[in-house]
């Protein structure tokens, strides 16, 4: 006796769009083809999507770029600002040893000088806490005129 081969397909589970086929010449997936419109519509809707897109990126790297320089900018000022603090300090004695700064008005001198050295101390602080938090990848908030910077 001579057995035929057969062919078995099986599909369990749940399943939406399911097709079998030998030859696939059209298939379409819900009603009526897209007419001119919506298609014009969902183009321009993408083509603003993009440019969305791309605006926040080019934010971002600008954004990114500002803070690099404010960083740049720290590093400077630290590095001025620590001669600054020993030229006030030698400034400040100096003026109270010998008063050749201000013949006659030693406190006055001193007091400037240790005032120098005050600003200059805060810049080192505040320019450190800044490039720590930058080298430690935490977010640093970037003033908006470089006038504070």
């Amino acid at each position: 006796m001579h057995e035929q081969q057969s062919t078995r397909n099986e599909f369990s589970g749940n399943a939406r769009n399911v097709v079998q086929a030998q030859n696939i010449r059209e298939v379409r997936f819900g009603g009526d083809p897209i007419s001119p419109e919506p298609r014009e519509t969902q183009r321009r809707w993408e083509q603003r999507q993009q440019r969305i897109m791309d605006a926040e990126a080019f934010q971002a790297a600008e954004g990114q770029r500002r803070a690099s320089q404010y960083v740049t900018v720290a590093r400077w000022r630290r590095r001025i600002a620590v001669p600054l603090m020993l030229l006030a300090g030698a400034a400040a004695v100096w003026e109270q040893m010998h008063g050749w700064v201000l013949p006659g008005r030693q406190q006055w001198g001193a007091l400037a000088a240790l005032l120098l050295g005050a600003v200059a101390a805060i810049g080192w602080a505040r320019s450190t806490w800044i490039i720590r938090k930058w080298d430690g990848g935490k977010t640093i908030k970037v003033p908006r005129s470089r006038l504070y910077w």
